[in-house]
């Protein structure tokens, strides 16, 4: 799909940057354009990045996609200074977030810090029986990462089940209590 394309990336996160450093090998060229002066991903990604035949222009923007049956060119801006550049193109991949929005939860009572429901350290809402998990959520010491929303899933998931069941046992146990010699069928004395 994308070997010997030239292909244009909008966006600065982790996203767009895995997609520019995962695929220039197979692309005939990429350009990775990013509204901001600086790209948001993981420090070393966008070292990689910078490293890399990858094109990166910052403060860049689409203005229009052009071609006849299919894309052609992109028009791309520089957002300070509105000058134009033309790129031959024949895909784009978009990688430009989302807006977080709570929505109708915003009228639940649920104490907010900003577009975040606050929880404590069993991932509890001010309302008893309601949790809350990953970026929706926002606690001391919060960081929003993928890991971190499942580990935040497995404590709000545990906590509410000791509250649906009180006889359920809160610690589900871990990895590290499995005895691995007797479960590869080893003698374990």
């Amino acid at each position: 799909m994308v070997a010997g394309k030239r292909l244009l990336i909008v966006g600065g996160g982790d996203s767009a940057v895995d997609w520019a450093l995962n695929l220039y090998p197979l692309a005939r060229e990429i350009t990775l354009i990013h509204r901001r002066d600086e790209c948001r991903a993981h420090e070393q990604s966008v070292q990689e990045l910078r490293q890399s035949p990858v094109t990166v222009l910052t403060p860049y923007e689409v203005r229009r996609l052009c071609g006849s049956d299919t894309l052609e060119r992109a028009v791309i801006f520089h957002n300070k200074t509105q000058e134009e550049r033309e790129l031959a193109v024949d895909a784009v991949i978009l990688n430009l977030g989302f807006v977080a929005t709570l929505g109708p939860i915003k009228s639940w009572g649920l104490e907010l810090q900003g577009n975040q429901i606050v929880v404590d350290e069993q991932m509890q809402t001010n309302l008893p029986g309601v949790y809350a998990a990953g970026d929706v959520c926002t606690h001391p010491g919060k960081l929003k990462l993928i890991a971190t929303g499942v580990g935040e899933v497995c404590i709000a998931v545990n906590h509410a089940k000791s509250v649906i069941d009180p006889s359920a046992k809160m610690f589900p146990g871990h990895s590290s209590d499995l005895q691995l010699p007797a479960l590869c069928g080893a003698d374990t004395t």
